[in-house]
């Protein structure tokens, strides 16, 4: 009895926490940009990049983050996907700059050649989610960039 006690509990707490976060003033939600990527090394079977993104804290208070999961389609395939966990906080009306290592995969990317030849673009996807305790927060970028032969 005291377990289902402890999650009915837990749960209330997260509508209550929840419906806070939709009320102006009482909490807002972190702004996630992502700034840059750049590939870092490579080798005959991956590639090690790192994904910049800057958080924003526009609270009065500090906001624990526990984790960020990222995945990277380029062309609509999967190329990378991961998870980084985290023990960090960000200060009350502050802004955080924060580094995902991710790998790519080069089978992936290599089945993507033939069709990158022919269109002559890559279409990239980032999507992700920083994790706090109680709450996820998205972040996405989409582009495009041309290949020449």
């Amino acid at each position: 009895m005291s377990r289902l006690w402890a999650w009915s509990l837990i749960g209330v707490l997260s509508l209550v926490l929840q419906g806070c976060a939709s009320v102006p003033g009482v909490l807002e939600q972190p702004k996630i940009s992502v700034q840059d990527a750049s590939l870092q090394s490579v080798s005959l079977t991956q590639g090690n990049a790192v994904i910049a993104i800057q958080i924003t804290n526009p609270n009065a208070f500090p906001l624990p983050i526990r984790g960020v999961g990222y995945g990277l389609n380029l062309n609509q395939v999967r190329v990378a996907q991961g998870q980084q966990q985290l023990a960090q906080s960000i200060a009350p009306h502050s802004t955080i700059p924060l580094n995902i290592p991710i790998q790519l995969q080069f089978v992936e990317i290599a089945r993507l050649i033939p069709r990158l030849i022919s269109e002559r673009k890559v279409q990239y996807d980032l999507v992700g989610e920083v994790q706090l305790p109680l709450i996820s927060i998205p972040f996405q970028k989409q582009g495009g960039i041309g290949v020449t032969p």
